[in-house]
């Protein structure tokens, strides 16, 4: 029996869905391929550890992978912290191009995610309000539209940067004496709470959260540069190398008010890239807000050149 479903016309329609298992990996990477074939460039999730693949749906007709859908805590609010803050689950669905104008497809997973974020938010400090977020490029037209179509509202727009990590870096002119900087390994609980009450200052309504922070500290090559005045946290950045790939992150990157316009905030991010210059990466990449213009003309000033947009959407859950 044959459906005319959207534009294409399919025979033999039989939907099944269900969690990732290991067997399924090369599906995904040929679903990955064909998505980049079509459109070069998306914002694909991988499967992670065994333990998050009750978060990973795979959709197939006739027994062959046709989209995959994953949902996941990115901030979680930790219980004792002071102020108005939102958790944000994020999910990701992708769709094969064959069958990217099928309506039900999309349908299908994300009510699955949608109900699977539900169950991630009763586990979550209940006094803070959640966020179910997603994040596509601008160019991913119809992912985006389809998002819209379900309530979801445009909440920012980030530029991702990169530069070549073996690219000639201006020099610092920061010359302050009193202020030491330095790798810090933030190892104890002591220190993450010194950490985080720091950062927070800075984004009081977006906090990074301990869970969060000890994701970083895994990463691989994962420093902390520091910049301290009196053992006082005045700024910081964070770098790392991305999973299987010769791509390095900076990442949280601050200085407060005070330290402001003395070059701090760039002798940081400088030495950020020197240490993934000794990690013999082949790129490093940052996101920056589009209306931050401040902080996009001191990443190009340093060699970053913005290469895509991300669009993120949101709605309460």
């Amino acid at each position: 029996m044959k459906e005319n479903r959207g534009d294409t016309m399919t025979a033999d329609v039989d939907f099944s869905v269900r969690s990732y298992n290991e067997q399924d990996w090369d599906s995904v990477v040929q679903l990955y391929k064909k998505l980049i074939k079509n459109e070069e460039d998306v914002i694909y999730w991988w499967p992670g550890p065994e333990h998050t693949w009750e978060d990973v749906h795979c959709l197939f007709n006739n027994k062959s992978m046709i989209a995959k859908g994953q949902v996941q805590v990115i901030n979680m609010i930790s219980e004792d912290y002071q102020g108005d803050a939102n958790h944000l689950i994020y999910l990701n669905i992708k769709v094969d191009p064959d069958w990217e104008n099928d309506k039900e497809v999309r349908d299908i997973l994300y009510e699955r995610l949608l109900q699977r974020a539900k169950l991630l938010k009763s586990k979550l400090p209940p006094q803070y309000p959640a966020k179910l977020c997603v994040g596509n490029y601008a160019t991913e037209i119809k992912e985006n539209a389809y998002f819209e179509s379900k309530g979801f509202k445009h909440f920012e727009s980030l530029y991702w940067m990169h530069m070549e990590a073996d690219k000639s870096l201006p020099s610092s002119n920061f010359k302050l004496t009193s202020v030491d900087i330095k790798h810090w390994d933030i190892d104890t609980c002591e220190e993450e709470i010194k950490y985080l009450q720091a950062e927070n200052e800075i984004w009081p309504e977006n906090p990074t959260g301990l869970e969060r922070l000890r994701e970083y500290k895994s990463k691989p090559y994962w420093t902390s540069i520091t910049a301290f005045h009196n053992e006082e946290i005045i700024g910081s950045v964070m770098a790392w190398k991305e999973t299987d790939e010769s791509i390095g992150t900076i990442e949280n990157v601050f200085v407060k008010p005070d330290w402001r316009k003395r070059g701090l905030a760039s002798h940081l991010i400088i030495e950020g890239i020197r240490h993934l210059q000794d990690c013999n990466l082949k790129q490093v990449q940052l996101l920056v807000e589009t209306k931050n213009e401040s902080a996009l003309k001191l990443y190009q000033s340093i060699g970053f050149e913005i290469e895509k947009e991300e669009k993120r959407f949101w709605i309460d859950i």
